[in-house]
């Protein structure tokens, strides 16, 4: 059965239209973050189980960034050309289908893609980005930290599921924002220090 759900900020009974996250397992809740009261759109996926051994190249690859602007196909393709090691095909095929989702939900044909291999501490900071729409999907490692309040202020903290599809509100975006940051790596075994997140922003011409 498909899961929907919401979660309020904590000063939530104090707002008109408080800042939300829904999140579901329907790929239609990425939908929802077009309504401007809604920070966060979470898609719920499983990891496919294939995916482990295909990515491991990549992985072992270190500390990389890739980098590319287009239209979904031609970014993609100028994103591989820089990958450190190949990719596998279903890793493809799936950034390709989140690139079109998101230039559909967008309305712009131009998508700017980010692939990057994270071996440390990365955006530890907890932040707004300075975008229209950020879609973030950790394919490998702790996935995106993100709350609905202050952190430091007690709020609680939580962690987008690996291969899960967040779409988070960035601050060129009129509406409700929420924080998010990279989760902390230093304080892992070392073999558990790496990350594969693929990004997706709005070009900065189109924001």
């Amino acid at each position: 059965m498909p899961l929907l759900c919401e979660a309020f900020a904590p000063d939530a009974a104090t707002h008109e239209a408080p800042p939300r996250a829904v999140i579901g397992t329907p790929e239609t809740v990425l939908l929802t973050a077009l309504r401007p009261d809604v920070a966060l759109a979470l898609w719920l996926r499983e990891e496919p189980a294939s995916f482990a051994r295909p990515l491991r190249p990549l992985r072992q690859a270190g500390s990389f960034r890739a980098l590319a602007e287009g239209k979904p196909e031609e970014a993609l393709d100028l994103l591989c050309e820089q990958l450190p090691a190949g990719a596998p095909i279903d890793l493809l095929s799936d950034m390709l289908r989140l690139s079109h989702m998101f230039a559909v939900l967008t309305r712009n044909e131009h998508v700017r893609l980010r692939f990057d291999g994270i071996t440390g501490d990365a955006c530890r900071k907890f932040h707004v980005d300075s975008v229209g729409f950020r879609l973030l999907v950790t394919y490998a490692g702790p996935g995106t930290q993100w709350s609905m309040g202050d952190p430091e202020a007690g709020a609680g903290i939580e962690e987008v599921p690996r291969c899960a599809v967040a779409l988070f509100r960035g601050r060129k975006r009129e509406g409700a924002t929420t924080l998010h940051r990279s989760p902390p790596l230093s304080h892992l075994p070392e073999a558990q220090r790496s990350r594969l997140v693929f990004c997706i922003d709005e070009p900065d011409c189109c924001a």
